[in-house]
């Protein structure tokens, strides 16, 4: 039987599986965090096995995030309400948000908050995190092992510009062109300097500042250096 779907009903769908993912990863979050607490601290490869479900199950909750990204898109949602918010508090939201993952990649990641001093943007907070963690996932997922990925923060005129910097291969001059787009992501899958990430990683950060009210960029670099731009109060 064949069922016409609009991107409509898509985009529903789509939600639908967002919400049904959430409860198992509650539970699973909830539940990992109290074997933490049983096992003994000598009985290191159970806290070792714990340590990689938490940050499996990280990884399926940022994956679900972008699932519903990708359900907004379908529907054309326009941008969320902005409020006025700490750069500072959000950077260190974000840094915290990502350690578990950097750590699993063995990459070392340098997220100085105080960099952001009193800066305060205007943006829908909840998107604009989303956008970030999308960045700084890619960034960590591509520096490679030993690798490093850093970010920095400085005012641009009536802008706050955050950028991610890590010593991964650069994306190509066309692979730029096509980084924040769907068709960019599927076709950079197995492409070198292709730079896809779980869950759809940069289309999903763009349509995730689109939503927040900011904008992010790709530039050629020696490494990967992507930047998140947001108006200032």
């Amino acid at each position: 039987m064949n069922e016409d779907l609009s991107s409509e009903l898509v985009s529903a769908l789509l939600a639908l599986f967002a919400h049904d993912l959430r409860n198992p990863l509650s539970a699973l979050h909830s539940n990992v965090s109290f074997l933490s607490t049983a096992v003994p601290a000598a009985d290191s490869e159970a806290g070792e096995a714990l340590e990689d479900v938490a940050a499996s199950s990280d990884a399926l909750g940022h994956i679900t995030d972008n699932l519903e990204l990708l359900s907004m898109a379908l529907e054309g949602a326009r941008p969320r309400e902005a409020q006025e918010l700490s750069l500072r508090d959000l950077l260190r939201e974000a840094g915290q948000k990502s350690k578990r993952f950097a750590e699993s990649y063995r990459v070392v990641m340098e997220v100085d908050s105080d960099l952001a001093g009193e800066i305060r943007v205007i943006a829908h907070r909840e998107m604009l995190m989303r956008s970030l963690a999308n960045l700084l996932r890619n960034g960590i997922q591509h520096a490679g092992e030993t690798g490093r990925v850093s970010v920095g923060v400085r005012r641009e005129g009536a802008e706050a510009v955050v950028s991610v910097v890590d010593t991964g291969s650069p994306l190509t001059e066309e692979a730029c062109a096509l980084a924040f787009t769907a068709q960019g992501q599927l076709s950079g899958k197995n492409v070198a300097g292709g730079r896809y990430s779980r869950g759809l990683g940069l289309y999903a950060a763009r349509v995730a500042a689109d939503l927040a009210g900011a904008t992010v960029l790709v530039l050629v670099a020696a490494g990967g250096l992507f930047e998140l731009r947001i108006r200032t109060s």
